[in-house]
């Protein structure tokens, strides 16, 4: 996976988010934005999408400009992250979903649904761990309740699978099958 253009990725991921935590402290950003890479890598995606995969946070959570990762990294990877980003915080939570959804369900780009995919597969995992060791009050610190992010994943599974067949969908199945497992077991509907 490595080479100077993952590197500097990296470091413009590192230079956008530092050592900012993800909800509620748990984890690091960086570590998310690696992760949802290395899944992108592992099935065996090119590096312009590795390179998205590290940037995929970066224009929805930090104060990085479209005009830096342009000029470091090209109109390709740029398309991918901004097929990738969600609207800006000040819409309802719903609201920011539903046109997530809508936008990634019209790009051309299968490297961005790759990305959105390895994203929700971390997620999903991150849900499970959490769910598992804490029940339901681990969703507390979100924006969502739990319905919320059931509906959310289940529709951005169901979307993917209607546009595009790859077998990172199916690992993409797997995890939201054990999180709705997770999820019922810690007490929701």
């Amino acid at each position: 996976m490595f080479s100077p253009h993952v590197e500097l990725a990296i470091t413009t991921m590192l230079e956008a988010h530092g050592l900012e935590r993800r909800k509620a402290g748990r984890g690091f950003e960086a570590t998310h934005a690696l992760s949802v890479a290395m899944i992108v890598g592992d099935f065996g995606f090119a590096e312009h999408a590795i390179v998205a995969a590290i940037l995929h946070d970066s224009l929805e959570d930090t104060t990085l400009g479209r005009d830096v990762i342009r000029h470091r990294f090209g109109e390709q990877v740029l398309a991918i992250v901004s097929d990738v980003t969600e609207p800006p915080k000040t819409l309802p939570w719903r609201t920011r979903k539903e046109t997530y959804i809508a936008h990634l369900r019209h790009s051309p780009h299968d490297e961005a649904r790759a990305v959105a995919s390895a994203d929700k597969i971390h997620n999903l995992s991150n849900l499970i761990t959490g769910l598992e060791q804490q029940g339901v009050a681990f969703t507390d610190a979100f924006t969502s309740d739990i319905d919320g992010m059931i509906w959310y994943h289940q529709q951005v599974h169901e979307m993917l699978v209607d546009t595009w067949a790859h077998p990172i969908l199916d690992e993409h199945g797997r995890r939201l099958d054990r999180f709705l497992t997770a999820a019922r077991a810690a007490g929701a509907p």
